[in-house]
């Protein structure tokens, strides 16, 4: 459940004073906004911190490099107590990170997954302190980015909504293709593409690509095309998406969601949604 109180930016947006979260539905959107949020920091020459629940810390595809620093705060890490949620540790392990990043480099970002905290004795309200204090350790004078994880998988309904009203800021995923015309942003609730603006002859290849990374993640499940706000599309991009459900023959089918009367019209008029790899969604 996103919070209505959050404003939602990709990661490439986010800004110094950001106390952003993530509810991610699996590890595979885990690892692409993360890993994101993680490559955009060490680009711009900042200082990243990585904080895990225990030790050993198992990191979604993090790149090794001099500027990473991956801390255990639950069992066998640094800030252990016995495997316990230590809220003040959480808040300690912040401020150091924000006043040894500010020491030589242009900012520092922290990432944190948070849900086994969650899982603890009493984790949610004390977790939902800890945010308010992590709110005061991360400003703009700072210029500290923090990024709080939460598995939804793990997370009641309720508990999600809590903690997106601790943050200011959803992170979404940074489009995978964006100019003036088109956008496209990988989704993963259900895994897939979210297409918007218009889809021309020009923007064939980039549309291709994006539906082969999308295959590739979706592991043979299901590929969705959100199409609500593809305002037009043309012949060459729908015999695209043709010959990609042709090739998937039923085993990885390309469902296309909510698309324009205009649209599903023209498609079940050439007998596309017969084909036996692509499917017509609500």
């Amino acid at each position: 459940m996103e919070s209505p109180w959050s404003v939602r930016r990709p990661v490439r947006e986010l800004r110094p004073g950001d106390h952003a979260w993530l509810a991610y539905t699996g590890r595979e959107e885990q690892h692409h906004v993360t890993g994101a949020f993680v490559r955009a920091g060490l680009d711009a020459g900042e200082k990243v911190v990585y904080l895990a629940g225990a030790a050993p810390v198992t990191a979604p595809r993090l790149p090794a490099h001099e500027r990473l620093s991956i801390v255990a705060l639950g069992r066998g890490g640094r800030y252990g107590r016995g495997g316990h949620f230590d809220p003040a540790a959480l808040v300690r392990a912040v401020a150091e990170a924000v006043r040894d990043g500010a020491d030589g480099h242009r900012g520092i970002r922290i990432a944190a997954d948070m849900t086994w905290a969650v899982r603890r004795p009493s984790g949610l309200e004390l977790l939902l302190g800890c945010e308010r204090r992590i709110d005061i350790a991360i400003g703009p004078s700072t210029r500290a980015i923090a990024l709080c994880q939460f598995d939804r998988a793990r997370c009641t309904a309720a508990e999600l909504a809590a903690l997106g009203a601790s943050h200011g800021v959803e992170v979404v995923p940074d489009p995978e293709f964006e100019d003036s015309v088109l956008r496209i942003v990988r989704t993963f609730r259900p895994p897939g593409l979210a297409l918007s603006g218009e889809l021309d002859a020009s923007r064939h290849a980039v549309l291709l690509e994006a539906l082969t990374t999308a295959a590739a993640g979706a592991g043979g499940r299901e590929v969705h095309l959100d199409l609500s706000r593809l305002r037009f599309i043309d012949l060459g991009a729908l015999n695209i998406l043709a010959d990609a459900a042709a090739h998937a023959d039923g085993r990885c089918p390309l469902v296309l969601d909510r698309m324009s009367p205009q649209l599903r019209t023209v498609v079940e008029t050439v007998g596309w949604h017969m084909l036996p790899g692509l499917r017509l969604g609500g």
